[in-house]
């Protein structure tokens, strides 16, 4: 679904001005100013979720960090670096007694981040659904083929069922992608929200690289786990 720019200026209450700005300075993505024909010329319209869900971050995070720190700690790209299984008991997101069954579903015990953040997902599902951990198991096999391979937190992670059997893809957030109508979406999840959640929060734990200027200030302050916000 998308919104037009006058739309997303009266109901974020930004000015035009601040909207560029913050394309500028890397906050808001280039691909997802949309051009489209209209009356006069062409309109600018935005995926509306994702617009909204990014403005939201910027205006409760602004005045905590300069508009560089915001632009790397909301950026979809990710850093070259694998979570422990001791690493996943500090994250609160994932259920422990799920751990488990993602070691034996991914087959290993070193994670990428988006395989955290697939975890996270499937922790949440679980909370709200009776998928049994042999079916995450399955989920995770499923997947599991290309996952090491996205260098982007930029995708949708969707799960569905099928006559109580669980499946699941993953897409990139601009593609335009139709399922089969008799699937059932039971769970669709942006990683780029989880990731920027997970950035904020875990931000001194996992000592996430921002800039050599701030990596040196956390190496500094951080003594052991800190969570930063909740």
């Amino acid at each position: 679904m998308l919104i037009s720019k006058k739309d997303l200026l009266n109901e974020t209450g930004i000015s035009y001005g601040q909207l560029y700005r913050w394309k500028r300075e890397g906050l808001i993505p280039e691909e997802w100013f949309i051009k489209q024909p209209s009356f006069t010329g062409q309109e600018t319209y935005f995926p509306k979720n994702q617009i909204l869900n990014r403005i939201k971050s910027i205006q409760e995070l602004k005045d905590k960090y300069s508009l560089e720190e915001l632009a790397k700690i909301l950026s979809p790209e990710i850093a070259e670096r694998y979570f422990t299984i001791d690493d996943l008991n500090i994250i609160e997101e994932i259920k422990k007694n799920l751990i488990p069954a993602f070691i034996k579903g991914f087959e290993k015990n070193n994670f990428t981040f988006v395989e955290v953040l697939i975890m996270i997902a499937l922790s949440e599902f679980k909370e709200a659904s009776d998928i049994s951990l042999g079916q995450i198991i399955d989920v995770i096999q499923g997947l599991q083929g290309y996952l090491p391979t996205i260098k982007s937190t930029g995708y949708i992670f969707i799960l569905f069922d099928k006559d109580q059997d669980y499946y699941a893809t993953m897409y990139e957030e601009q593609a335009q992608v139709y399922l089969d109508s008799r699937l059932n979406i039971v769970k669709k999840i942006h990683l780029n929200d989880l990731s920027n959640q997970l950035k904020l929060k875990y931000r001194k734990s996992f000592n996430f690289k921002f800039d050599e200027e701030e990596d040196r200030k956390m190496n500094m302050d951080t003594d052991g786990f800190e969570v930063e916000l909740t």
